[in-house]
């Protein structure tokens, strides 16, 4: 544990944004879960690491961008950011025009994610940093994190957790029950016409520093235990922010100790209460069964 306290100091950025992380996107995974699109929060993060890839692939076509490139080893942040955001709202407003036929838009999410997942292969494959960006991308090296990409992460997942609160009402609301929305006069149009925006900026930064890996875990691990383990909307939402952040402190130590990276250990830890939930779902249905016979 000594060691681990003399080395934390070293990776503070990366400390600081898997926290970052943990206590922003588990929120955003739990409003995924409430409008039963929750495997949003898988695809999402698979759609922009397909962004940042062909981001990485087209740096010759930037000279000013390939030149930033060669000389600190990675491209500019605010480079990377319109094609990581950009690949998860086109994505998101696809799937929105498609919602109305439930069939079809599940489908073209699943196809979606199946395509991204191979062209961020391909791309990276070809990019100037070479194959071996490729590992590194699909696992997730918080590790590598400077000071810009902490600024990045911190800088968008503020925005978008003011909007998250700011509209919060609205958010929830529209989610169980969007017909009351509406006759409560909720900005409910605006809201829906933001939130794509929200999303994929959310995750394009996540995905470009903290990893695919553990972006996939926060997004859909934490929302599953909270809707095991509670009952009532505000004790769902405390539940899956708290399992989230756990999850993050905790990776910490252990990953350490195991010499594991990072970003799995995370996500694996965050679905340690999901078999416990289960439990917990299955005795309170079995209870309200015998009470009603």
């Amino acid at each position: 544990m000594s060691d681990l306290l003399e080395l934390l100091p070293l990776f503070w950025t990366s400390v600081v944004a898997s926290l970052v992380a943990g206590a922003v996107l588990p929120w955003i995974g739990a409003l995924l879960h409430l409008r039963r699109e929750a495997f949003l929060g898988v695809a999402a993060p698979q759609f922009a690491a397909a962004g940042v890839a062909f981001g990485l692939w087209a740096v010759p076509w930037f000279p000013a961008v390939e030149a930033a490139f060669l000389e600190h080893g990675h491209p500019p942040m605010l480079y990377l950011l319109p094609f990581a955001g950009g690949t998860v709202v086109l994505a998101l407003v696809l799937h929105g025009l498609l919602r109305p036929s439930r069939s079809s838009a599940d489908a073209a999410l699943a196809g979606g994610f199946a395509l991204s997942g191979a062209l961020a292969i391909l791309f990276l494959s070809r990019a100037p940093a070479g194959a071996n960006l490729t590992g590194t991308m699909l696992r997730g090296e918080v590790l590598l994190l400077d000071e810009h990409g902490l600024w990045a992460l911190t800088s968008v997942l503020a925005l978008v957790l003011l909007f998250l609160v700011a509209f919060r009402r609205t958010l929830l609301l529209g989610a169980i029950d969007p017909d009351q929305a509406r006759v409560l006069g909720l900005p409910l149009v605006l809201v829906e016409r933001v939130l794509p925006l929200a999303l994929g900026a959310a995750v394009g930064a996540a995905v470009m520093t903290v990893g695919p890996v553990l972006v996939f875990g926060l997004l859909f691990l934490p929302s599953l235990s909270g809707a095991g383990l509670t009952r009532g909307l505000g004790g769902f939402l405390a539940v899956t922010a708290l399992v989230g952040l756990l999850a993050v402190a905790g990776a910490w130590p252990v990953s350490f100790a195991a010499d594991l990276p990072y970003g799995p250990v995370a996500a694996a830890l965050a679905a340690v209460p999901w078999p416990l939930g289960l439990v917990l779902r299955a005795w309170r249905r079995r209870g309200v069964g015998r009470a009603a016979a």
